[in-house]
């Protein structure tokens, strides 16, 4: 299996076949308003490098978005591009800033998987999304009940996670067993065979769809909705605001009226205490985030038991904000970086702390949230780097 075994194959990796690469990063502080101390800001919408974003206040309303880190304007951090079958991490991380009044404040790197644009900021009642599931791998059946999967368009086999609801579609005719317009839950073999459960309990079980070795005709294709983290594990959400018109006047509160969880089960919703938006929410803050009660952040709350989010169903303000949009961001969280003091270096060493080398997937676009220590003036700059090596 890819990844490193050991400190002498990570140091080969690193430094004899340099599959490393470094990304130094300045972000400033998004431009619209200062950032209030307690709340939570998406630095995607600041200037610097890279650039601010141009992306998540475009497309059609509430239907979901995948991101990648060839998003087009959707400016990203990068991180050396596609290293499949190899397994990329993070292994050092720093930032540091001389901007008044920025530090203390703390940074969290994320992986976007992709958003929903909401546009309609006065409707009260739930409203609902759209999740088309997309091409994510090409299959073929030689062995019984075993499918081969490999990479097509900018997607990659090997992040197919454990328990992921997919459907096929095919130019021709499935192997025997098969059917399109179904859904079936992914028994990850290797990363690059899989077999399929008729249901998620299946899936766990182990219990396989009977497939015939017969390979059918045509190509087909295995289609998920999420590009990367494709079973929901782990997957956090956040509101933030999109648009350099302000949110209007209006504090609701924001709810999931109903999400998928990572165990593949509709019909969960935010628990009973909400989330409350801000007024007059500025672009670039995170709405419902703050210090005062009934504030959260940066990500939603979960009902009692989840541990991720495979999609969103439905979205829902309890009261009307009078102007602006907001977008409904899917993603990871990788690593959290506190800067305790202005012009001083914070730095993680991410080979030797645990959990270490945090896994950064092909594909992937990563973004900064900003935990406001202090009032945040508007443009303050941040800067660091990020290390990645691979194997």
């Amino acid at each position: 299996m890819a990844g490193f075994s050991s400190m002498d194959n990570f140091i080969n990796a690193a430094t004899t076949l340099n599959q490393r690469w470094r990304a130094d990063w300045n972000k400033n502080f998004p431009p619209t308003t200062t950032g209030v101390q307690g709340q939570w800001d998406c630095l995607a919408r600041g200037a610097g490098n890279p650039p601010a974003d141009a992306l998540f206040n475009t497309g059609t309303a509430l239907v979901f978005q995948p991101v990648y880190d060839n998003t087009t304007n959707g400016t990203s951090i990068w991180h050396g591009g596609a290293v499949n079958p190899a397994y990329k991490s993070i292994i050092n991380a720093s930032a540091f800033t001389a901007a008044a009044t920025v530090a203390p404040c703390v940074l969290v790197l994320v992986d976007i998987l992709g958003f929903y644009r909401v546009t309609a900021t006065t409707t009260t009642t739930a409203q609902a999304t759209t999740n088309t599931q997309m091409a994510f791998a090409t299959v073929t059946c030689g062995t019984t009940n075993i499918l081969t999967t490999a990479s097509t368009g900018t997607n990659y086999a090997i992040n197919l996670f454990p328990y992921t609801r997919v459907q096929f579609t095919t130019t021709g005719t499935l192997p025997t067993g098969l059917s399109t317009s179904t859904d079936y839950f992914v028994i990850k073999l290797t990363d690059s065979t899989i077999s399929v459960g008729s249901s998620y309990a299946n899936a766990v079980a182990g219990t396989a769809v009977s497939i015939t070795s017969g390979t059918g005709s045509g190509t087909h294709t295995l289609n998920t909705l999420l590009p990367r983290y494709t079973s929901g594990a782990g997957v956090q959400s956040f509101w933030w605001a999109t648009n350099a018109t302000p949110l209007g006047a209006g504090t609701p509160n924001c709810s999931h009226s109903n999400y998928t969880n990572s165990k593949q089960t509709s019909g969960q919703v935010t628990p009973t205490v909400l989330p409350v938006g801000k007024t007059a929410c500025e672009n670039g803050a995170i709405v419902y985030s703050g210090t005062a009660a009934g504030k959260y952040g940066p990500f939603m709350p979960l009902a009692a038991g989840d541990s991720g989010t495979a999609q969103i169903n439905g979205i829902q303000i309890s009261t009307t904000w009078t102007s602006g949009e907001f977008s409904v961001a899917m993603c990871v969280p990788l690593l959290t970086l506190p800067i305790t003091t202005l012009g001083v270096a914070s730095e993680r060493d991410l080979i030797n702390q645990i959990p270490s080398m945090p896994r950064v997937y092909d594909g992937a676009a990563l973004y900064w949230l900003i935990y406001n220590g202090q009032n945040t003036p508007t443009n303050s700059a941040m800067v660091g780097h990020l290390d990645f090596a691979w194997n």
